[in-house]
Order: structure tokens, then C-alpha cells, then sequence
């Protein structure tokens, strides 16, 4: 299963703060059942364009991954979550959508074989 989630109008100061984005990876994970093999890698990317910075992690999984991407100044986020099992997509996009405190979220679902 493959969950997309861009998020509209979050919280910018969480989507500022490396320390959120790498805490949300490390605990995240389990959360939703799901089981680190990795330790989350963050990392802050500056340009002289605003609107081009923001802040972008991983974690590799048991189950596949899950990715964040981050842009402050326009308020947006994409997270990607892989995994070979199934889970609860609607419980996992109202999480999220609160946790970043996002007021407009499109999400998408692809199904993905078993292993």
C-alpha cells in the first residue's frame, strides 16, 4: 500500500523545526504498527528563493518507507508512506492532518501486490 498526503496550510513553525521532522520519524513509525530499521535522516535545504527551502527526511522501514518533504513558506507538505502491509489510510491522513495542523489535505491510495 502506498499512501500519498500533500498537506495545505500547516503549521509552519513544526514544518521550520528539523527537530519535529526528525522526532515524527523516529516515533511516527510505530504509531501506525510499522517497524524502524533505520535511524530518520533530516536534512534542511536553503536557497535564495523563500519558497524553494524547506526541510526534507526518511526512514527506512521493515515494512518499505516513509518520506516527508516541507516547504514553510507555503505552508506545504508531502509525505509519502510504503509499505508491503496494509494499514489504515483514513486514521493515518486525520493523524497527519493534525500533527502538522493542516486545514486542506489531498491524499491518494495505490495498492501495491503483497510480498
Amino acid at each position: 500500500m502506498h499512501l500519498i498526503i500533500d498537506g495545505y496550510c500547516g503549521d509552519s513553525k513544526k514544518m521550520r523545526d528539523t527537530e519535529f521532522i526528525y522526532h515524527f520519524l523516529d516515533t511516527y513509525p510505530r504509531q501506525i504498527g510499522m517497524t524502524k530499521v533505520s535511524t530518520p535522516q533530516v536534512s534542511q535545504y536553503e536557497s535564495l528563493n523563500p519558497k524553494e527551502q524547506g526541510v526534507s527526511g526518511f526512514i527506512l522501514l521493515a515494512e518499505s518507507h516513509i518520506s516527508i518533504h516541507v516547504f514553510p513558506e507555503l505552508s506545504y507538505v508531502n509525505i509519502d508512506i510504503f509499505s508491503c502491509n496494509d494499514f489504515q489510510s483514513d486514521l493515518v491522513i486525520s493523524g497527519l492532518q493534525q500533527q502538522f495542523g493542516l486545514t486542506d489535505v489531498k491524499s491518494y491510495v495505490l495498492n501495491r501486490p503483497h510480498t
